[in-house]
Parts: structure tokens; sequence; C-alpha cells
């Protein structure tokens, strides 16, 4: 990939594209995302640094296929969770409701797939009331 621009472009025309062609092309460019564990790392940087909802989403999907699809290590299965919490915890709310959907949905893969691998899985629980509280107390 040459740039993160260049990216956003893709992710452009994968979810919005009407040329199927043109999807095509791009669904085949980004699956690395998808299927290569070396790429989590950089569905991180996506989402650190993507200005636009269709690069977050890929970054998500890509990870949410990652977790599902192969046998990742009990560490790196904690650091995406921790990293998934903090992420909504500091960008949520200014994120795309589709993207937001997304993310949920990986915390929520990884918690169940983690359950009795590890007790801090079940920590969401109380992450999530101790994160509401917070929310809830802004307004």
């Amino acid at each position: 990939m040459e740039s993160l621009a260049h990216l956003e472009a893709l992710c452009e025309r994968l979810y919005t594209s009407q040329d199927s062609v043109e999807r095509a092309h791009a669904e085949s460019t980004l699956k690395c995302f998808s299927v290569n564990p070396d790429y989590i790392t950089q569905c991180q940087y996506i989402l650190d640094n993507a200005l636009t909802p269709y690069a977050l989403m890929l970054a998500s999907s890509s990870l949410l296929k990652q977790v599902m699809e192969h046998s990742l290590s009990l560490k790196l299965r904690l650091d995406i969770r921790n990293y998934v919490i903090n992420y909504l915890a500091s960008r949520g709310p200014e994120l795309q409701n589709f993207v937001v959907g997304s993310l949920i949905q990986l915390l929520c893969r990884i918690t169940k797939f983690g359950w009795f691998d590890d007790d801090r899985f079940r920590e969401v629980v109380n992450e999530a009331t101790n994160f509401l509280s917070q929310v809830n107390s802004v307004f």
C-alpha cells in the first residue's frame, strides 16, 4: 500500500462504488488486511490515523475476521481487546454509527472467544459500566 490516502480511496471504492469491477479490484487489493495476521498492527495504525469512516470500517472488519479465523495468542487477543476498549472510549463519540457497531462486534467476539481463557476477558462488564457512567456524568 503506497499511502494512507491511497488506502482510504480504495476503501471508499470498496464500500460505495457502483462499478463491480472497481469494487472487486479494491477488495482483492485490501484482502491482505483480513487474511494475514501480520497486518493486525497496520489495522490499528489505520484506526489511529485514517480520516474516512470507510477506512476505519475496513480496519475494524479486518480485525474481526482475524480474531474469528486465526488462532491468535492470548497476549495478542488481550492487546486487541484493550486497544478496542480504549479506542471506543477516546474516539467513539465522533465515529459513524456503522464503525462503532463494527468495533463493538469485534469487542464482543473477542470477549466471547476469550471468556474461558483468561479472567481479564470477563472484566468487560465492569469496564463497560465504568465507561457508561463516565459518559453519563458528562451530560
